[in-house]
């Protein structure tokens, strides 16, 4: 096998979340007055750093970003239980682990938020480095990962990383490694395929034997 390290998003990817996070924006933006987004016009329009997808879709002019990105949050946590882990990436994950593979997760999720899902979860035990904001904007996560593969020696060409979001793919080019997107997570099959040269599955189905081939 050429890869020894596997990186995970994990909004998306490793957990099935976007329902609960449109039903948690919708909560919020009601409260301002806006209009609510359906799950298939999220999937369509999201986009990485979250503030973007914002200023895209409604009018921020007399809006505070920050507010809304802490008041998102107190939803999400109040709608967590909604949340699953989708099954066959937690069956993938424990495989690559039982193969002595290398793994870990960045996310743009607040590092305490992630500790907190992943261990909820039961999935704390499988990684080797986690990598989590500071705050509460979904931003650019880019930067964090050269960082981890700094820091601990993830060669690019043995490296994978498995996202739901365009940004993954943007993150995965910064450090050199290779990229596969699956479109059930944030972003869906049309605007990923749309978006650049980079594998989308429609789902985990084929990670196995793509790892385990390559």
């Amino acid at each position: 096998m050429r890869y020894k390290n596997i990186i995970w998003d994990y909004n998306g990817t490793i957990v099935d979340d976007a329902p609960l996070s449109v039903e948690a924006e919708n909560i919020v933006m009601r409260s301002y007055g806006l209009p609510e987004i359906t799950l298939d016009f999220y999937r369509q329009e999201c986009v990485m750093p979250i503030e973007i997808f914002y200023r895209k879709v409604y009018n921020m002019d007399n809006l505070d970003f920050d507010e809304i990105a802490e008041r998102f949050m107190e939803n999400y946590d109040r709608l967590m239980h909604k949340a699953a882990v989708f099954p066959d990436i937690a069956d993938i994950i424990k495989a690559f682990h039982e193969m002595g593979l290398k793994q870990g997760v960045i996310s743009g999720f607040e590092t305490a938020h992630l500790k907190t899902g992943l261990k909820s979860f039961g999935l704390d035990g499988y990684f080797d480095f986690l990598s989590g904001a500071d705050d509460n904007r979904c931003g650019d996560k880019s930067e964090r990962a050269a960082a981890v593969a700094q820091r601990y020696g993830l060669e690019p060409n043995d490296t994978l990383f498995i996202g739901d979001m365009y940004h993954d793919y943007e993150t995965a080019q910064k450090i050199g490694a290779d990229c596969i997107l699956i479109a059930r997570g944030h972003q869906g099959a049309q605007p990923l395929r749309s978006s650049g040269n980079v594998t989308v599955l429609d789902d985990a189905a084929p990670l196995m034997d793509i790892v385990v081939n390559s």
